[in-house]
């Protein structure tokens, strides 16, 4: 039996208490998992998932997916929560809706959403690109009463088009998302999520050399500038985030300065998720109508469908101050 309205609602408001939780992320040179895995007093993180991506580091959905189930591995061991136990998700992205992917990670997040006790829910932070929920949505529509989902993904709804990385892999993962009626908030990218931005020089000051984790993120972050394919092909997506949102042709215009070499930064997309849960004060949101995601990467918000919260603003400040704090924490 699916939930009303009232009872969407109920379960987004920000919950007061720890919450048990599982992290489902393409988790390859961000920090997602150390964040959440840190966050004790908040997230009871029960067990992450390797979601598959396709980029310019792998060749395949199946080499994302083991790409991240290797990173996610790695990270645990570094941070001695090897307890944590970790999944490997779908090997390829969803074809139709009579095919669900019965992966480790599906199938573990069905016995683990049905095991909740009555009037308990377990959180679902997804970072990355639906397959492994939305499989598990497919294979046993039960869960959606028993989970509350936080997505990274999209844009903002008055955005002119919602084209984005996680969003776009699987589109009929992501559409199902908005057509289900499950609990679900949304943390859309460009003017929310990107304010999460920062710098080699802030990384160098506050977690270089102040734990083995600190040392291994703020490296992985140095590297990712290092590789000059790697931030072309970044840029590149980002830049086609912001299509439509000029009135004129932005091309023509030059820097008189590198950019690059200045005032370089990167944002940490990944941590927006877990900083919603760990204090939900920091990312403002309102409830609204769920959108429908059409085939051209618009949001259709024509049809009155359940309630899903969009949060709107993060307080990068508060956020990159808890990450970091509880970074130095580690060994």
């Amino acid at each position: 039996m699916s939930l009303s309205n009232v009872e969407i609602s109920k379960k987004l408001y920000p919950e007061t208490k720890q919450v048990q939780a599982v992290l489902d992320s393409d988790t390859f040179n961000e920090v997602d998992d150390q964040y959440a895995a840190a966050s004790k007093e908040r997230i009871d993180l029960k067990a992450v998932y390797a979601a598959p991506f396709l980029n310019a580091l792998v060749n395949t959905e199946v080499e994302g997916m083991i790409a991240s189930f290797n990173e996610i591995k790695k990270i645990l061991k570094i941070i001695k929560r090897e307890d944590i136990p970790v999944f490997k998700g779908s090997d390829h992205y969803l074809s139709d809706k009579q095919q669900p992917i019965k992966s480790p990670a599906a199938l573990d997040l069905i016995q683990r959403a049905l095991s909740m006790p009555d009037g308990e829910s377990l959180h679902v932070i997804s970072i990355g690109a639906p397959t492994n929920l939305a499989s598990a949505l497919l294979i046993e529509p039960k869960i959606a009463d028993k989970i509350v989902i936080t997505w990274l993904g999209g844009q903002p709804l008055s955005w002119p088009q919602t084209w984005e990385f996680n969003l776009m892999q699987d589109m009929i993962a992501s559409k199902m998302l908005f057509e289900t009626p499950v609990p679900l908030t949304l943390i859309p990218c460009m003017s929310v999520a990107s304010g999460l931005i920062t710098s080699s020089l802030e990384l160098d000051h506050y977690i270089k050399g102040k734990s083995k984790i600190g040392t291994y993120l703020t490296n992985v972050v140095e590297n990712f500038r290092g590789n000059a394919e790697d931030f072309k092909s970044y840029n590149a997506i980002v830049k086609k985030y912001m299509d439509g949102t000029n009135d004129f042709d932005a091309d023509q215009f030059e820097n008189s300065y590198d950019p690059d070499r200045y005032a370089w930064s990167k944002v940490i997309w990944d941590i927006s998720t877990v900083a919603s849960l760990v204090n939900p004060s920091w990312a403002n949101s309102k409830l609204t109508s769920a959108p429908t995601l059409t085939d051209d990467f618009t949001w259709d918000l024509s049809i009155k469908k359940h309630p899903i919260r969009v949060v709107s603003y993060l307080n990068r400040d508060a956020i990159f101050g808890d990450l970091f704090y509880k970074i130095n924490s580690f060994e």
